[in-house]
């Protein structure tokens, strides 16, 4: 399985460096998953996007549109204690911020829940980073 934080899964409706790959992977067939939070985040992506010009208000309304499609397709992992708990303990071990704590503990509950290998996607090298030491294999669509 794959898990997208919001630097990977914003590349998905932007035409930006390492969108290609994230389109490939989310085309692959294999389950995607994220946390809930992405919802907010990709959705505060996509306006500021639009707010800084680039993205006109059809092109805006056409990415929200193909977000809220496959936003019913990915696995979501809801924002549940036991994943706030690990993002704190994440936070103490790893020079993390706040919401990559969040999306990196909420790809090792989902792994851990599911008994089964997870690749963490995300396009931001400290986060990959922790990923990588808390033993999950990653990779960074831009390189």
């Amino acid at each position: 399985m794959n898990y997208l934080d919001t630097s990977a899964l914003v590349k998905h409706f932007v035409a930006e460096k390492g969108s290609q790959r994230v389109r490939e992977i989310v085309g692959a067939g294999e389950p995607v998953a994220t946390s809930k939070i992405g919802y907010a985040e990709v959705h505060a992506a996509l306006a500021r996007r639009r707010r800084e010009g680039d993205f006109s208000t059809r092109q805006y309304a056409r990415a929200c549109r193909n977000f809220e499609e496959y936003w019913q397709i990915y696995v979501r992992v809801d924002l549940r204690d036991e994943v706030l708990l690990l993002a704190r303990d994440l936070i103490k071990r790893r020079p993390l911020r706040g919401l990559d704590a969040i999306h990196l503990a909420s790809a090792l509950t989902l792994a851990r829940e599911l008994g089964e290998e997870m690749r963490f996607v995300a396009a931001d090298a400290r986060l990959l980073g922790a990923a990588k030491a808390e033993k999950l294999r990653v990779l960074n669509p831009e390189g």
